[in-house]
């Protein structure tokens, strides 16, 4: 029998990832399949550009980043006009190492903004809160000129308290407690009264907004979603061990709404 991959830290009765993640797509947007056939460069800042060539007739991509290179089975969500959300595990070409890896991609056609997430899983044992790591790129789309403001870390969800329905039974409160860090608790579901606080990070895209994610620390699991509020919706992914040690790549989506918004006097704010 193989060993936990939770904390030590857990608490009895705390669920592994596949226990909550099944079915946490029921209010996720739609597949779509608007780039079978194209190319897309995305030039980083300080980063080789990142090319995905999109098969035309599947859902493959053959992707190339520096001296790194694969081919991935890829997901993408048009989210709005011209917004969209990609994302696929990273799997080297001729790799026999696990997958541990996974890229989180949103792109604006309009502005011809974009937004990378490497989510990368560290080997156990390594110090720190959580196993999982993310890398924040920025970047352009190659071949039109680039309008607006590029995507940027924001404070402004700090404060608010929302609720993100998953699925009739995917039920979760959240509350953007400060720059790092951001508490949950589940209202309906499988984890129904657990909750815990982890290590977060939110981008701003453009009004109300936003890029959106989080690092546990009991469960190897992180995620990236971008918040739409203007339309009710968040599109996301979750990259985790699940309990045979297997690192896996969910969709999710839901809908949101902001419930509340924490005041501090003047002269206190948090990180």
């Amino acid at each position: 029998m193989k060993a936990s991959v939770l904390s030590s830290a857990a608490e009895s009765g705390w669920k592994n990832y596949e226990d909550f993640a099944d079915g946490i797509d029921g209010n996720r947007l739609l597949s779509t399949t608007h780039w079978r056939g194209r190319t897309l460069v995305l030039a980083l800042e300080d980063q080789p550009s990142l090319t995905l060539a999109f098969q035309p007739d599947d859902e493959g991509l053959n992707w190339q980043w520096g001296k790194e290179r694969g081919k991935a089975r890829v997901d993408e969500v048009c989210m709005d006009e011209g917004l969209y959300f990609f994302s696929f595990l990273l799997s080297p070409a001729g790799g026999s190492a696990p997958d541990s890896q996974c890229l989180a991609l949103v792109i604006n056609t309009l502005t011809r903004r974009g937004l990378a997430v490497r989510c990368c899983l560290q080997p156990a044992g390594t110090a720190g809160g959580s196993r999982l790591e993310q890398q924040f790129m920025s970047g352009t789309l190659a071949g039109g000129e680039v309008s607006g403001e590029a995507p940027a870390l924001t404070r402004e969800l700090i404060g608010f308290r929302a609720l993100n329905i998953y699925s009739p039974n995917h039920y979760y409160e959240h509350f953007y407690v400060n720059s790092q860090r951001y508490a949950w608790q589940n209202l309906r579901g499988e984890q129904f009264g657990q909750g815990d606080m982890d290590y977060a990070t939110y981008y701003k895209f453009s009004a109300d907004r936003y890029l959106f994610a989080f690092r546990e620390k009991i469960i190897p699991v992180c995620s990236v979603f971008f918040f739409d509020y203007p339309n009710g919706r968040c599109t996301g992914i979750f990259m985790g061990l699940d309990s045979s040690g297997d690192v896996k790549l969910r969709p999710a989506g839901a809908l949101i709404s902001k419930m509340s918004f924490n005041c501090y006097p003047n002269g206190i704010a948090p990180l």
